[in-house]
């Protein structure tokens, strides 16, 4: 393997585990719940297991902030070397929670610390491999680099989906989950070993040698780049939204409020997951083909799509989604592979970690992580199961508005 290759399959291998254990939560989501939440109600249950994956959603600006801080003061390596092993334990650790017939409301306190500790160390994690992939990159190759990290994001949805499938179809019974858990944990263990030789970006070097003085980066990023950090939240959010409601999401929508059979959903979101990921591949391949106009003729289609499939799926069969839902996911993976180059040349090098840290993790964290939550309430409460639209559409407006303030070339020149 050559050294660049080998330095990305370093680099996508955080963003393989963050996605797969962001993944297993959700798609296990109603087992987890019958076995570490006291509540027998199977909507409410299910609701306050998203609710719980939520919380750690919630926590990981705090931990991007926090790592960031140290990846743009200190340098990006000796951070980035170490977040898969804090996202490894915890994740190994919430398959040994005893059950609440044990220890009763405690099994529910561990799982919300252990989601805590992941959101935290996952916070820092995805930002630093899409900086990592970013700065060791040559130009022309700057946005493929940073595209491979979301095709780990996706490499790690596609595991998370097999396993998940695997374990349905071997009817091991109750507790089986705990076997999906304990094979994250073992794979962040494995890659820390394999990462904790990676040396310091040339990008990274250059800064400290030229400044005069240090100063917050966190302060910098608020004080100077207040527009760039709104741009990328709007069509980050747009883009962590779909991702969330039709990978993370979809399975469990489609099974509880449509009854279709929960192994095959899990088998056709595997394949999906494929062609989301070779979108990616795309987005980062001809990069220079989807600038802003692309972005202002996409959006508002897309929004008029989703308004619609969701208002007509009572009327598919189980194929006729599954082939709607192909062409679907190849056009989100491809505006979702746009992002993570976007993010890292909108802000400069010093305080490029803590933008991406701030931006991805309000997106892909709090916005993503809390779909699956706000959206099973909100069918609870108005009985509309086309409220998924509805949602999307919303996005699709912050993000239409952000494209058009920015520059004609920004999105495809990376010389910031």
């Amino acid at each position: 393997m050559t050294n660049n290759k080998r330095l990305l399959f370093l680099i996508s291998l955080g963003s393989v585990l963050e996605y797969y254990d962001y993944a297993i939560f959700i798609y296990l989501a109603p087992v987890i719940g019958q076995e570490l939440i006291p509540v027998h109600n199977q909507l409410i249950n299910l609701i306050l297991s998203y609710a719980i994956f939520a919380i750690g959603a919630f926590f990981r600006p705090f931990g991007g902030l926090v790592f960031s801080h140290f990846g743009d003061t200190r340098g990006r390596s000796s951070v980035f070397i170490y977040t898969i092993l804090f996202m490894a334990i915890p994740t190994g650790a919430i398959a040994f929670i005893p059950g609440i017939s044990q220890i009763g409301i405690v099994a529910t306190i561990l799982l919300i610390t252990f989601r805590i500790l992941q959101g935290m160390a996952i916070g820092g994690e995805v930002p630093g491999s899409i900086v990592f992939g970013y700065e060791t990159a040559p130009m022309q190759y700057k946005a493929l680099n940073s595209s491979i990290v979301v095709m780990g994001t996706n490499i790690g949805f596609f595991l998370a989906s097999i396993v998940c499938m695997f374990l349905a179809n071997l009817h091991l019974g109750f507790g089986s989950w705990r076997l999906a858990f304990v094979l994250g944990g073992l794979f962040g263990v494995g890659s820390y070993f394999l990462r904790k030789n990676l040396t310091e970006t040339n990008a990274f070097i250059q800064y400290k040698e030229s400044i005069a003085h240090e100063e917050v980066p966190l302060r910098v990023l608020f004080k100077r780049h207040k527009k760039s950090i709104w741009q990328l939240i709007a069509i980050g959010g747009f883009l962590a939204s779909t991702l969330a409601v039709f990978t993370f999401y979809m399975p469990v929508y489609l099974s509880t409020f449509y009854h279709f059979p929960m192994t095959k959903l899990m088998e056709f979101n595997s394949f999906t997951i494929i062609i989301f990921i070779l979108g990616s591949l795309i987005a980062g391949r001809f990069d220079q083909y989807f600038g802003k106009i692309f972005f202002l003729i996409f959006i508002p289609i897309f929004a008029l799509f989703v308004i619609s499939l969701f208002n007509f799926y009572a009327l598919l069969s189980l194929k006729q989604i599954f082939a709607i839902h192909i062409i679907t996911l190849l056009s989100i993976g491809i505006v979702c592979g746009r992002l993570p180059v976007l993010c890292a040349t909108f802000f400069p090098v010093q305080v490029r970690y803590t933008g991406v840290a701030f931006v991805y993790n309000v997106s892909f964290g709090i916005i993503a992580g809390s779909t699956q939550m706000f959206l099973t309430w909100l069918i609870k409460i108005t009985h509309l199961l086309w409220i998924p639209g509805l949602y999307l559409f919303v996005f699709a407006l912050f993000a239409l508005i952000a494209i058009m303030t920015v520059g004609k070339d920004k999105l495809v020149n990376y010389q910031h």
